[in-house]
């Protein structure tokens, strides 16, 4: 049983934990805040801009472009250049987590998501090749790879937008270069404070139906493709240099957001456990210092006792 000098000792190292923990918590909810801010701003425009890039790319002029970050339809994946001899694509699979912990199973949860995914899908693949944007996942498969992963840290306090397009850079060039057939993206989504989904998301190729859209507009409800200037090629190949960078970018604030709420959550329940614990502790260390009083008490009323019988 701890005496009561330690049990005064940890109540002390629990209390300077639990104000550590609380710190955290209140600098993480400021934090949260401006990431929530930038997720809702970004959001609804990477949005709006992949669906006017695939109404654009629906057009029956554009059919004619030709671009190896579009497909029509699955099926074309089948005859793309560079493709492994076995006849089956190879992958890119970019996992984005922190550089930092103390953030509940935010970090776990990719790692674990990355590894059913794999497994799930090492037979469809001849070769999946790695990328990290994050310590934490980086750490973790650099020992258990074969071929050596693209690297990153994360991004600090707000992610740059010029950050984004040279981290999409990098994951573009194997894909250009004919080295892989796909680049799929497993991050946790942000959907509130306490709440994070892991979502993997086909990044590149984008897949299009081929063929006018049959909605939104009621000229496209009559068969007449809508007017675009100066004609839908052009436009299309601005959006497509515009789009990929633009999605990689609100991956990345979804990715941070999540992160701060992550880390608010862990903070506060840790917070909480140590109250409890220093509850506990005061508890016990209140019993034993009472039961020390009382068998004090007891020693001077024997010894007073004992001097009244001896006189």
């Amino acid at each position: 049983m701890a005496s009561i000098k330690d049990l005064r000792k940890r109540i002390g190292t629990v209390k300077n934990t639990q104000q550590t923990t609380k710190a955290m918590k209140m600098v993480s909810a400021a934090k949260l805040r401006r990431s929530q801010e930038a997720v809702q701003a970004h959001r609804p425009y990477a949005l709006e801009l992949k669906a006017l890039l695939e109404q654009t790319l629906k057009h029956p002029a554009s059919a004619q472009i030709r671009s190896p970050l579009i497909v029509r339809d699955e099926a074309a994946m089948g005859g793309a250049e560079g493709i492994e001899s076995s006849g089956k694509p190879a992958v890119l699979l970019v996992m984005i987590t922190s550089d930092r912990g103390l953030c509940g199973g935010f970090n776990a949860n990719i790692i674990k998501g990355a590894q059913r995914w794999m497994n799930a899908n090492a037979s469809r693949y001849s070769r999946i090749e790695t990328a990290f944007v994050g310590k934490k996942a980086f750490d973790f498969f650099k020992t258990r790879l074969a071929i050596a992963p693209v690297f990153h840290v994360e991004f600090g306090a707000k992610v740059p937008y010029i950050k984004a397009k040279k981290v999409m850079g990098d994951v573009l060039a194997p894909f250009l270069d004919g080295r892989v057939q796909e680049v799929v993206v497993i991050y946790n989504e942000f959907k509130n404070a306490v709440t994070q989904k892991v979502t993997t998301e086909k990044l590149l190729p984008m897949t299009v139906g081929a063929g006018a859209s049959q909605e939104g507009s009621e000229a496209d409800s009559v068969g007449v493709p809508p007017l675009v200037k100066p004609d839908p090629a052009t436009v299309a190949q601005t959006l497509l240099e515009k789009h990929f960078p633009v999605q990689l970018y609100r991956i990345l604030l979804e990715s941070q957001a999540g992160e701060h709420g992550a880390r608010m959550s862990a903070m506060e329940n840790a917070t909480k456990n140590a109250g409890e614990m220093i509850r506990h502790l005061t508890l016990q260390y209140n019993k034993q210092r009472q039961a020390g009083i009382t068998k004090e008490l007891l020693e001077i009323i024997a010894g007073s006792e004992s001097q009244k019988s001896a006189g």
